[in-house]
Formats: structure tokens, C-alpha cells, sequence
């Protein structure tokens, strides 16, 4: 048997991945990333299983503190996005470059997510470039009901294959 990797590529990159700015620290330590590989995966208690670069500062700062925010993007807000692609962090109110409220958790919470969750780390699952963070979410907030959340799949961009 053949592995065909134009195949396994192609249909990867057919997933369908919400994008988010996933944030972790307190005050100066905080780093905030771009996050792709993430979903829901229990109802009770509620769950979510993100995929995060091993050797990032933000998987660092998820390590070392054991909790996370979730900012989810809004569709078509390529701007900040993009803007965290490279970790970024606070500077006086802003993350980032965006405005933003920090959490008691730590990370930053962007005001201009549609929503947010704020989770604290179950379990990592070490293997692979990108290590699997299971999270339960112990608070969530709704910036704008009405505004759908950006999808991979929509951007033009490609992470996975």
C-alpha cells in the first residue's frame, strides 16, 4: 500500500477549523496565538481539545499556568488574525495591538470576539509537533450574539496537510 500525500493534504486542509486568538500568562508573562486545531469534544462537563506547537511560548505559558482563553475570531476580521500569527502580548490596554481586558485566569480576553471561553488545562497529551491540550471551560462570555465566528476553511490561508 501507497500512502498518497497529495491526498492525505488536500483532504486535511478539507476539516473545518474555527480560528481563534488563544491566550495564556499573567500581566507580562501573558502570550496570546493565532489557534487553528481546536473543537469541542464533551458536553458535561464541557471540553475542548486544541492542538498547540510544542515548541511555542504560548504552549510554554498553557504548561506553566494551566489555563487558557479562547477569543474566537469574527468572520472576515483577517486583521487580527493575522496579527498574531507571531505571539503577541500586552502593551498598556491593548493585546496585541487590540483592545483587550485581561482575565483572572490570566491571557486576555480581545473585545472584538464575537465570544470567549476561559478554560482550565485536564490534560496534555504530549506527541508530535503540536501537542493536544484537553481544557474544561469554567466561564465564557458573548461580545456580539449576532456575529459569526471565522472558519480556516473561508481565509484562504492553509494550516494543516
Amino acid at each position: 500500500m501507497s500512502f498518497n500525500l497529495d491526498g492525505k493534504k488536500h483532504t486535511l486542509r478539507l476539516l473545518h477549523h474555527n480560528v481563534a486568538i488563544v491566550s495564556a500568562g499573567m500581566d507580562t508573562e501573558a502570550v496570546g496565538a493565532t489557534v487553528t486545531w481546536f473543537m469541542q469534544s464533551s458536553f458535561d462537563p464541557p471540553l475542548i481539545c486544541m492542538a498547540v506547537k510544542a515548541d511555542s511560548r504560548l504552549y510554554e505559558a498553557i504548561k506553566s499556568t494551566e489555563n487558557l482563553i479562547i477569543s474566537l475570531v469574527a468572520k472576515g476580521d483577517t486583521d487580527l488574525a493575522g496579527a498574531f500569527f507571531k505571539p503577541a502580548g500586552w502593551q498598556e490596554d491593548s493585546f496585541g495591538g487590540f483592545k483587550a481586558e485581561p482575565h483572572v485566569l490570566g491571557g486576555a480576553i480581545i473585545k472584538t470576539s464575537p465570544a470567549w471561553l476561559a478554560c482550565s488545562v485536564q490534560e496534555i497529551l504530549e506527541g508530535g509537533d503540536h501537542h493536544i491540550v484537553i481544557s474544561e471551560v469554567v466561564d465564557s462570555g458573548i461580545h456580539d450574539e449576532k456575529e459569526a465566528a471565522m472558519c480556516l476553511s473561508e481565509t484562504g490561508w492553509h494550516y494543516g496537510g
